[in-house]
């Protein structure tokens, strides 16, 4: 706004004086208060009109010191307008109305809160961050509850699902958002977990509604149809369904027994399956087919059926047997073999010359020609020496190791090893080399002596075959794990040696007056092989 001034003489006794007119830049200031669309503060509306009179009196003053000589009356008159106009202007700013705020105050969120991503806890406005396990007030997906519980949270929001927490896995019920305890669950995700009955995710065997499973220590998934090894070293089998196996089961085309009680892998066994008929398990635990050693005696059991021959002549190996009432082959083997048996000609301990290191350990390393560094097959040797004793061949294989060595010597009254057994011998060219265990039988030259060599021989070669896990098997067409110099010859190459036919032929016709072949020790293998 801008103030003009006007000014007036009028004669006051005898002289004249000049009046400033402001009336009407007062009224239009006032006017401006009033109006709707503009904000005007009246206290300083009323401090620039002040402040512009004190002006005007010190420019009249400076102009004309006589017009300060008014009259008292008219000074009277003055005061009374400014009295007036202030008045008017107070009585305007009482009389204004201050306009009310349009804002309302937003309530602090406290306690649980539902919220597009779920119930969130609040303290003082204020959510945890991160995530944390408290204890809080109940909450469910219905709404809040009465008590407290435990619950996960995530910058405040409620967790549910497989949640990863203090570096493992819990599952919280959707509905009720509590942790759950041993119980199988499905994630968000579809996978089913076992949960223990800490909560937390479970790997390995666990026991759960009346059975076992087992859960994969990677996976964390439930195993079907595999044989898995627990927590405390023992291995078991598990079902298409994932529960814990017993009785007969099929595992990698072949069969094995699981006990009832123990649920272990039954070996070297007779038992009763759950449909009523009896097996036979061998040390590795597979069903066992032909024949077969268990209790110092000998049976047949059935290729396909697996049952045990009874009153029948049976055909294993190219020679004809009976089977009893009770299975046991009472006719058909060698008579060498009838001997030793009849005789009760037993078999020699295993001693370790050097502790079965005579040839040093570095020499050789693990088998070469197997998949798992351990042998397969057994080969029987024959020293063609008539002339020389067990030490003297065991001190010159120590001494000439370079040149070739096997693991053991045996004669009549020993069972010798001077290799270590886990590693590989040079007794008969590669391949053979990289799979086998090797022995040497050393010449004798009676028929008793004959006849204990080839029990100390067959008991030897049934102890490798059970220490290694494998069952005896006559060679043919180049597959089975018992084997003779021959074969080796015959089916794998690398040698052309045919020991030790011709040494048993002699002996077993010199002094028996029959022969004696591979089939032949194969049976006293098989005999032996069911004592461990």
């Amino acid at each position: 706004m801008t103030n003009k001034k006007h000014y007036k003489l009028y004669k006051s006794g005898k002289n004249w004086c000049v009046m400033t007119i402001a009336a009407l830049a007062l009224t239009v200031s006032l006017t401006g208060v009033a109006s709707a669309d503009t904000t005007v503060d009246t206290a300083q509306a009323e401090t620039s009109l002040a402040q512009s009179s004190a002006s005007d009196a010190t420019q009249i003053e400076s102009t004309d010191a006589k017009i300060g000589e008014s009259e008292t009356n008219q000074s009277n008159q003055n005061n009374q307008q400014g009295n007036i106009s202030t008045q008017q202007a107070t009585d305007q700013k009482a009389n204004s109305v201050t306009p009310k705020s349009t804002e309302t105050s937003t309530p602090v969120k406290d306690g649980w809160v539902q919220e597009s991503n779920g119930w969130t806890f609040y303290k003082n406005g204020k959510t945890d961050l991160g995530r944390t396990y408290s204890y809080l007030p109940t909450i469910t997906s219905n709404g809040k509850g009465s008590g407290s519980n435990w619950y996960l949270t995530d910058n405040g929001v409620i967790q549910t699902g497989v949640q990863k927490w203090a570096d493992t896995y819990y599952y919280f019920d959707p509905s009720t958002y509590l942790r759950v305890d041993n119980d199988y669950r499905q994630s968000q995700w579809g996978d089913w977990y076992m949960f223990g009955k800490d909560g937390r995710i479970a790997t390995k065997v666990y026991q759960w509604a009346g059975t076992y499973y087992y859960f994969d220590p990677s996976t964390y998934l439930r195993v079907d149809n595999d044989y898995r090894q627990s927590q405390w070293g023992d291995w078991y089998l598990f079902g298409n369904d994932g529960r814990i196996q017993t009785g007969v089961q099929k595992w990698y085309d072949t069969y094995y027994y699981f006990d009832p009680s123990t649920y272990l892998r039954v070996d070297n066994d007779y038992r009763q399956s759950q449909w009523g008929d009896w097996y036979m398990f061998g040390p590795d635990g597979r069903i066992v087919s032909g024949l077969y050693g268990w209790k110092e005696s000998l049976y047949y059991f059935t290729p396909y059926l697996y049952t045990k021959a009874t009153n029948q002549w049976v055909s294993a190996n190219g020679k004809s047997y009976w089977a009893s009432g009770s299975g046991i082959i009472t006719s058909g083997l060698n008579s060498i073999n009838n001997y030793i048996l009849n005789n009760n000609l037993g078999h020699a301990n295993i001693t370790f010359y050097d502790n079965g290191q005579a040839i040093p350990l570095n020499i050789t390393g693990k088998y070469s020609g197997t998949g798992n560094g351990l042998p397969n097959i057994v080969i029987v040797h024959e020293t063609a020496n008539p002339n020389d004793n067990i030490w003297g061949e065991i001190n010159y294989e120590k001494n000439h190791y370079n040149d070739a060595f096997v693991h053991a010597f045996v004669d009549n009254n020993n069972i010798i090893q001077i290799s270590n057994t886990d590693h590989e011998a040079w007794g008969a060219g590669y391949p053979a080399n990289g799979r086998a265990v090797q022995f040497e039988q050393v010449e004798v030259h009676n028929a008793g002596a004959f006849a204990r060599e080839l029990s100390n021989a067959a008991y030897y070669t049934a102890y490798i075959m059970h220490k290694y896990g494998f069952a005896p098997s006559l060679v043919s067409n180049g597959n089975g794990t018992l084997w003779s110099h021959h074969n080796v010859s015959q089916y794998l190459g690398g040698t052309d040696h045919t020991d030790p036919d011709g040494y048993w032929y002699t002996n077993a016709h010199n002094f028996y007056g029959t022969d004696y072949t591979m089939r032949d020790f194969y049976e006293l293998v098989s005999l032996y092989y069911g004592e461990f």
